[in-house]
């Protein structure tokens, strides 16, 4: 954190604005390409940014309830507290209304943004190691850090080296994007990118979060709920991807059968 004047400013506020417009920049070139409005893809991009805080603040009060004393605890979003999988079930309704409201077809523009919610995500983790967010386990790897010193990170490592887990993430979510902007052409339906995006994520987050530090009550028997939700996602998103590919194969075998 620094301060301009009198006014404080938060790194990882900072960071996620600049991944907010990164990803919107690239978002709206990939839109210009489908004839789709800057306008558009710039609103729907608000609108999956609010609505994405919001949904992930919500999860995460829900899943640590009992360490907040009062409703104002919960409004403290500075102080961290945010969980990925509310932002984006949140997101992805406010995303099917809004586009469903323009008569836009929800899956091919759900395709074009798709690489930049990897992108927008990869800086915002950068905002994390700077804020000692979501660190990872004590580690004894050369490439371990330290955080500072009363911070809540060093508090709850007892001032032991962790995994930069914000790193790992943001490496791992850059080449999640270029993957997506190299198979893109490769798809088969409308939509597939996206599922192949919330494939690669889940297994991200998964293995991720054996090297990050959780609380013991966000565990659920050997995985902590995260990884929980990661394996469900992924298994549906694939099978939902399995299942269209192959009702394509049918059509196409229809249709050459006449």
């Amino acid at each position: 954190m620094f301060t301009i004047g009198s006014l404080p400013i938060r790194s990882y506020g900072v960071m996620v604005a600049i991944g907010f417009l990164i990803a919107i920049y690239v978002a709206i070139l990939r839109a210009k390409k489908k004839n789709i409005p800057s306008k558009i893809v710039f609103d729907l991009g608000l609108y999956v940014l609010v609505s994405g805080f919001i949904g992930a603040r919500i999860f995460h009060i829900l899943q640590h309830i009992r360490s907040y004393d009062s409703p104002a605890d919960a409004l403290r979003i500075w102080e961290g507290g945010l969980t990925f999988y509310g932002g984006f079930v949140l997101a992805f309704l406010v995303a099917f209304i809004y586009l469903r409201s323009r008569r836009l077809p929800l899956a091919r523009v759900i395709d074009i943004i798709t690489p930049s919610f990897a992108l927008g995500e990869g800086v915002a983790r950068i905002g994390c190691f700077l804020a000692g967010c979501c660190f990872g386990k004590p580690t004894n790897l050369l490439w371990g850090v330290t955080f500072p010193v009363n911070s809540l990170t060093w508090i709850l490592t007892d001032g032991q080296k962790v995994h930069p887990t914000q790193l790992y993430s943001s490496v791992i979510l850059f080449c999640i994007f270029a993957m997506l902007i190299a198979i893109q052409r490769y798809m088969k339906f409308p939509g597939q990118l996206f599922l192949c995006y919330v494939i690669m994520y889940s297994i991200y987050r998964f293995s991720i979060d054996f090297l990050r530090y959780y609380a013991p009550e966000e565990y659920i028997g050997i995985l902590v709920s995260s990884q929980a939700t990661s394996l469900i996602t992924g298994i549906i998103a694939l099978i939902i991807m399995i299942v269209l590919i192959l009702r394509q194969h049918k059509k196409i075998r229809a249709f050459n059968n006449l």
